[in-house]
């Protein structure tokens, strides 16, 4: 089977600090200036034929290596015959109302701001670039951030397209923390029904204070309530709507009541397994809580529809846990986090044993 992916030829991602990628899986380093956007060409040197590009496409070789989708098989599904830009991901600015825990400065001002780096807010112009991104053959766009409903640039580029009759012909796709759906007089509910279909993807992480503490500056009461408006609105609209929660050894213990919400309401939920910043990541998780994080997973297994080679993948990452001494590391994040935010999320987690044991106590008597 050779190695081709369509978002090589038809996918352009724009970042805050102004590089483009053919992709948001592409590895940092790769990334090239937003001049490069007028040169057709500007990802034939990740063009192969046998193998993926070993370092940029990783993320992809690995996921299809375990038996999980990547974006690359997403892509290369939805791609047409038509020449030019197919695929547009959008994620000019970092401008966003939440810190969530591991994130970092690169996607939220609101972490620029408290870790006092300047400018606060990245914000790649894209104005002169809009006719090479709005071709005749886009046919599919994607909006993160930051948060993309806070972002005005979306908005005004979403009017612009239903004003020059290219809406209808367009499919959305949004990556949210859904702590709004509105943006001074328009809602994303109204605008949905001018474009082709809104995929709507929620990052929701777990429920009421584990998701507070995780997305910090979320208020559950009110994603609830705008979950609450757009599941109504998907059963009479073009609007489908995803839980797409980020598992990381911080919600790993909390998922049973996420998806119980999900089950109840009829929403959907994608499982995205973190693999940044690795002491975050599920393959630090100790010796000493790995039963219990098993018994998490054995229970969504029994109780959930979950891909088969994703909780296979979970397990493997858990039972394997080769970066298990990061865990100190992970504890410092979390209490340095809660000190500065005035928050108590190491109070929920199953952690304080293992600090005590290994962190508080002194053998050296002994």
């Amino acid at each position: 089977m050779t190695w081709s992916c369509a978002a090589i030829d038809h996918g352009v991602t724009i970042f805050p600090n102004g590089k483009i990628g053919p992709c948001c899986q592409i590895n940092a380093d790769y990334l090239k200036p937003i001049s490069e956007l007028t040169n057709t060409d500007r990802f034939i040197d990740l063009k192969t034929q046998d193998v993926p590009p070993s370092h940029p496409c990783n993320k992809c070789a690995v996921n299809e290596y375990n038996g999980l989708a990547s974006y690359r098989q997403t892509f290369n599904k939805m791609k047409t015959p038509a020449p030019g830009l197919q695929f547009v991901d959008i994620r000019n600015s970092n401008l966003c109302n939440l810190k969530c825990r591991y994130c970092g400065p690169h996607f939220s001002s609101q972490w620029a701001e408290e870790l006092g780096r300047f400018p606060i807010i990245q914000n790649q112009d894209i104005s002169d670039y809009k006719k090479l991104l709005v071709t005749d053959s886009l046919h599919w766009m994607y909006f993160t951030g930051g948060e993309p409903l806070i972002n005005r640039e979306h908005w005004k580029l979403l009017e612009e397209l239903i004003n020059s009759d290219k809406a209808a012909h367009i499919s959305l796709m949004y990556n949210t923390n859904l702590t709004t759906i509105k943006y001074k007089d328009k809602n994303i509910i109204d605008i949905s029904k001018q474009f082709k279909k809104v995929a709507i993807n929620c990052s929701i992480d777990a429920v009421g204070k584990p998701l507070e503490y995780i997305r910090s500056g979320a208020s559950w009461k009110k994603i609830k309530l705008n979950l609450e408006q757009l599941s109504m609105a998907s059963k009479q609209s073009k609007i489908t709507l995803t839980l797409t929660p980020v598992l990381s050894i911080l919600n790993i213990w909390f998922l049973d009541e996420l998806y119980g919400y999900a089950k109840l309401n009829n929403i959907p939920v994608n499982l995205i397994i973190l693999n940044g910043p690795d002491y975050l990541a599920l393959d630090v998780i100790p010796d000493s809580l790995t039963t219990l994080a098993l018994d998490k997973i054995k229970n969504l297994e029994s109780n959930y529809n979950i891909n088969h080679n994703t909780i296979i993948h979970i397990k493997n990452l858990i039972i394997n846990n080769i970066n298990q001494c990061l865990f100190q590391q992970t504890i410092s994040h979390v209490l340095l986090l809660d000190q500065l935010r005035d928050e108590k999320l190491f109070d929920l987690l199953p952690f304080q044993s293992y600090a005590i044991d290994n962190i508080l106590k002194n053998y050296e008597y002994e």
